[in-house]
């Protein structure tokens, strides 16, 4: 059996968590260019003709460019919040800090427990905690490229009048009915970070059809001033006490983008659907080789768009795995955060804890990067050493 080490010798890499490529040298090429002959590299035209374009990718109305995926929750979090604390939300035990993180410092919030299967939320316990706790919104996080969607959920959502945000930040292109994620509930978030489907280096997009909702966010983005909403909507709500070019019309942050990662992400955007492609297939590459009987595989993949490999074992052995990891130069981080309930930030919330299943991706999974330098030859390869434990 050849040995990982031995295939990445031959390719003249290791087994990196993201690539080192994921910005070519014609694009660094132009990014030179733009630098050394624009006039204006901050927020401006360009980032503009980023968020069409996006918004055409995905199939939305509007799109707000930030400097973050973490940044694009922020914003949403506090445009749906309204009065602090007097709204609150539901997301997964397992998910990402700042995807929950806005939320404690607006609003009120409980976590679920997830489905071992797509890491979406349990929906019984789901439902429970709609019944009992009666929140206004539902923070979706689809995790490693799994849709966490499903007719049940949205039968919840509607059931109980709660309102669905989705975090897209892994998830970029995956689809439930042939439908995007990120364009089935009210608002979603993206992020563009290097390790991620595409990048702008640093990034976030945040999506909706909510005209009013979209207004609120072009706000939040640039300190509240008025001047960033259309020319049309200043009329409405211009302030003659004020001058216009420095009219606060609310709390505000300052989360902008440049124009700089959005040509970037203007280059990037026509390889996403290929991107995407190619980790499905090296994703899939892993499911038919890793053993059953030693890892879970009975995961929902139906419109998946793969950011990682779950390793997820079904024996109490993750210390030997990541100890292999290492000795054959494959890098591998926790399952997201595993158990929010574990992490010390989270001592602050005062909420009943709903884990079990969160528990068990704490204790038995983590994973490996998928990307562009990733051959199914290589995860192949991986399997049998994994398999082999």
């Amino acid at each position: 059996m050849v040995i990982v080490s031995e295939v990445l010798e031959d390719v003249n890499m290791n087994w990196n968590l993201m690539t080192d490529d994921a910005i070519t040298q014609e694009e660094r090429n132009v990014l030179g260019d733009f630098v050394c002959n624009s006039s204006r590299i901050t927020q401006g035209k360009v980032v503009r003709e980023f968020e069409q374009a996006w918004s055409e990718w995905l199939g939305c109305k509007y799109s707000v460019f930030v400097n973050s995926g973490s940044s694009a929750n922020l914003v949403i979090a506090r445009a749906l919040s309204g009065n602090k604390f007097q709204t609150r939300w539901v997301s997964q035990a397992c998910t990402w800090s700042t995807a929950v993180s806005p939320i404690m410092q607006f609003s009120n919030l409980q976590l679920c427990d997830v489905d071992l299967t797509n890491f979406g939320p349990d929906l019984d316990n789901l439902e429970h905690i709609f019944k009992t706790q009666r929140p206004n919104y539902l923070l979706l996080t689809h995790l490693l490229g799994f849709p966490a969607l499903s007719d049940e959920l949205l039968d919840l959502c509607s059931k109980y009048k709660v309102k669905l945000v989705e975090d897209c930040c892994e998830s970029h292109g995956a689809e439930f009915k042939g439908k995007k994620v990120g364009t089935h509930g009210i608002a979603s978030s993206f992020s563009f970070y290097y390790g991620h489907h595409m990048t702008t280096i640093e990034g976030g997009m945040i999506c909706t059809d909510d005209e009013d909702l979209y207004h609120e966010m072009l706000l939040l983005r640039s300190h509240g001033l008025l001047r960033e909403l259309p020319k049309e909507e200043q009329e409405k709500r211009k302030c003659d006490r004020v001058d216009p070019l420095f009219t606060f019309l609310r709390d505000g942050f300052n989360v902008r983008n440049t124009d700089l990662h959005a040509k970037l992400g203007l280059m990037q955007l026509p390889h996403l659907d290929k991107s995407i492609a190619h980790r499905n297939n090296n994703f899939y590459t892993f499911m038919e080789n890793i053993d059953y009987n030693l890892y879970r595989t009975d995961f929902k993949v139906t419109g998946c768009s793969n950011f990682a490999f779950p390793i997820f074992t079904l024996r109490d052995n993750l210390q030997q795995i990541k100890d292999k990891l290492k000795e054959i130069g494959v890098e591998y981080r926790p399952c997201i955060a595993g158990n929010l309930y574990e992490h010390p930030f989270m001592n602050s919330v005062n909420q009943l804890r709903f884990d079990k299943n969160a528990n068990e991706i704490h204790n038995n999974c983590i994973y490996v990067g998928n990307h562009k330098d990733v051959s199914p030859e290589m995860v192949k390869v991986l399997c049998d050493e994994l398999n082999a434990l």
